[in-house]
């Protein structure tokens, strides 16, 4: 696992927030916008995350949803009793590959979560990070 805060100014990344890389598990519902307005989500599926901060996170997935989607998501965390639960949007979809296979690398921000639940996140990430170092 690799853990880095975003670079400074000079740094060609926007990210702001500390970023960890894990391989947890990723359930999730595409929000498709309908005719009149309203949203209708897709049966869930899953995906495999590679990135996670207090701000977004990347994972793979089969499909391509292109940027400006929104997403329900369920992270399944360590220790958790309940998957923490999100909607957020997608940024960017680039080609990947998982065991061999093409698939999507899905990139997100959080739209709307939990104050605390982001910052429980960001804490566990900070220390997963410091206890991979030892």
């Amino acid at each position: 696992m690799s853990a880095a805060p975003a670079p400074g100014p000079k740094g060609a990344s926007k990210r702001s927030d500390f970023r960890v890389e894990m391989p947890l598990m990723i359930r999730y519902r595409v929000a498709v916008r309908q005719e009149d307005g309203r949203y209708q989500m897709s049966p869930l599926s899953n995906g495999v995350g590679v990135d996670f901060s207090g701000g977004g996170c990347a994972f793979k997935i089969a499909k391509d949803i292109p940027p400006g989607y929104f997403l329900y998501i369920e992270i399944t965390m360590p220790h958790g009793k309940e998957p923490v639960q999100a909607v957020a949007e997608v940024v960017r979809n680039l080609p990947d590959e998982l065991k061999g296979k093409q698939v999507f690398r899905c990139i997100t921000r959080y739209v709307l979560i939990s104050p605390e639940v982001q910052d429980w996140m960001v804490a566990y990430f900070i220390g997963e990070a410091a206890r991979q170092k030892k």
